[in-house]
């Protein structure tokens, strides 16, 4: 009789270990006008020629350095990027050296302004970025609630076109997005045409609401509504004509006594007699002062790590460009 042969077990697939997800920085919880984001190219070429070249650094402690370089604010803030970081773009050489795309590492950096709005938010977001190797570096700015606003005005109005009545749409609804961030106003604006000052909410502090929408309409307390004047007025003023503003177009003295008529100034304690001196404090009431406020950077170093390990076992060539 034969014995009965077993059945030999096929083996089983080998399972597929997928690799693991890049991170990536998840922002939309942030109010949009606390966040400012950018990027940039570092050319590690260049960075290698440097190091190697003009400073004689031997090419291990040379890799050393480029693998714990953080750039500074200047570095990441500069109007103009200065060598060797370039405005990032896609496979194109090197415009101080010449090399190819292999050895430009983008650096990503998100900036969040400090407030009751993005303090928790900010701090969940550092604690859930990847801590090996530095990958993430988080820099710490100081400045004064008056130096964000101004920076802040600046920021809105790079790309306004001020030939468009529409602006003041949009001015709007990035002062209000800024004051009230809580409030979800692109929703809000969405069918919104017109912005109107109503009384319907009273004024100042005593007032239940200071804004609602009806009809393709936005209504805003009257306290409110001239700060949205002053925004529009700071942001197109000119020392000839004035600035543009949903009434019409105010000069400096125009405004102050428009302001001062209607309470606004008596509501925010501005006393002075002249425009100029009026303007200063308004400007002091709107911003904050003097009073202290934080930027945070997260400067993101994951492509500067990668460009890194290829140092270890390829050089980048000698090119034309200047050290």
């Amino acid at each position: 009789m034969k014995k009965a042969v077993a059945k030999k077990s096929k083996p089983s697939p080998k399972t597929k270990t997928r690799a693991p997800a890049a991170f990536r920085i998840d922002l939309s919880a942030f109010p949009p006008e606390s966040i400012t984001s950018s990027e940039r190219s570092l050319c590690v070429a260049c960075v290698w020629q440097t190091f190697t070249r003009a400073l004689n650094l031997a090419p291990r402690t040379a890799l050393l350095e480029i693998k714990r370089y953080t750039p500074s604010f200047e570095e990441l803030t500069s109007a103009e990027p200065v060598r060797p970081f370039f405005a990032a773009q896609d496979k194109q050489p090197c415009p101080y050296c010449g090399s190819p795309a292999k050895w430009h590492a983008r650096i990503d950096t998100h900036r969040i302004e400090s407030g009751k709005a993005t303090d928790v938010l900010r701090r969940n977001l550092v604690k859930s970025l990847p801590k090996a190797d530095d990958q993430f570096v988080v820099l710490e700015k100081k400045a004064t609630q008056q130096h964000a606003f101004f920076e802040w005005l600046e920021k809105i109005s790079e790309h306004l076109n001020l030939e468009d009545p529409a602006w003041l749409r949009d001015v709007s609804l990035h002062y209000l997005s800024r004051k009230e961030p809580k409030v979800n106003w692109q929703a809000e604006f969405a069918g919104v045409h017109a912005i109107r000052r109503s009384r319907r909410f009273g004024t100042g502090q005593e007032a239940a609401k200071s804004w609602e929408v009806e009809q393709g309409r936005l209504f805003v307390e009257p306290m409110l509504f001239d700060e949205l004047l002053l925004v529009q007025y700071l942001v197109s003023r000119s020392q000839l004509a004035g600035g543009l503003t949903l009434e019409q177009r105010y000069t400096l003295p125009e405004l102050w006594r428009r302001l001062r008529h209607s309470g606004y100034l008596r509501s925010i304690d501005v006393q002075a007699n002249n425009p100029s001196d009026a303007l200063e404090q308004i400007l002091e009431h709107l911003s904050g002062g003097e009073a202290s406020a934080r930027y945070y950077y997260i400067v993101d170093r994951r492509e500067l790590l990668q460009r890194a390990k290829t140092l270890q076992t390829e050089r980048p060539r000698a090119r034309g460009g200047l050290l």
